[in-house]
């Protein structure tokens, strides 16, 4: 009777404990334990990568990077902003490079512009003046003055070379002032006030100025000779 007795003790004993086991390890439970770093499993895969699990809770736009300003080529010997470029043109010779340049810069650049010829050093010097605008959109700008320049260009037996420095930006005279203000490139390009001002002008510069260099370039191209047999 005893023997019996302690058996189906033992038999209640088991049960009870498996149930208490049952409740602790059930998630559904209230007695789960979600604080515990040894049951809690975090899926990284589709987290938003704008949240910081580690320093804050609150999202960050992406969209919100800082701002980046233009970046131009300066001339490491004279630390100035510079545009230079060598075109090889094997069929072309000197003399023709030389006429074409000269027609190109009578059609394309300011009447004060003024001319230094090196017959010598085959090198012609243009200090020379083009429009200025900012572009308010793709089909909208507004003149806000001239650019000076001082346009260098190296010719020989085929081939020729650019390089435009000098750079400064004369604004539209203020009304009621005689003298428009001059502010150079590398003024805008270093300033730390008025950034987004400052770079705008040197980013419609740049386009300006890179439009420029593709109109002299076309220019001294060597026109296609059509055979007379193709036709």
């Amino acid at each position: 009777m005893n023997l019996i007795k302690k058996y189906f003790t033992l038999i209640v004993f088991a049960l009870l404990g498996n149930l208490a086991f049952a409740q602790v390890q059930d998630p559904a439970s209230p007695g789960f334990d979600f604080t515990n770093p040894d049951t809690l499993t975090v899926d990284s895969s589709n987290m938003d990568p704008s949240l910081d699990m580690n320093n804050s809770k609150d999202p960050i736009d992406p969209t919100l990077k800082p701002y980046e300003r233009i970046v131009l080529n300066v001339d490491s010997a004279t630390n100035l902003i510079t545009y230079s470029g060598v075109v090889e043109q094997e069929e072309s010779g000197s003399d023709s490079l030389y006429l074409r340049t000269k027609r190109w810069a009578e059609k394309t650049l300011g009447k004060d512009t003024k001319i230094e010829l090196d017959k010598r050093n085959q090198k012609i010097v243009y200090i020379a003046y083009v429009p200025a605008y900012s572009y308010l959109n793709k089909y909208t700008k507004r003149n806000i003055g001239r650019y000076e320049m001082r346009l260098t260009i190296y010719i020989k037996e085929g081939r020729f070379k650019y390089q435009i420095s000098n750079l400064v930006h004369e604004s539209v005279k203020p009304a009621g002032s005689t003298k428009a203000n001059r502010n150079y490139f590398e003024y805008y390009y270093t300033s730390i006030t008025n950034v987004r001002q400052n770079d705008a002008v040197l980013r419609a510069a740049d386009k300006d100025l890179n439009e420029l260099i593709n109109s002299y370039k076309a220019a001294l191209r060597e026109p296609k000779i059509i055979d007379e047999d193709d036709w």
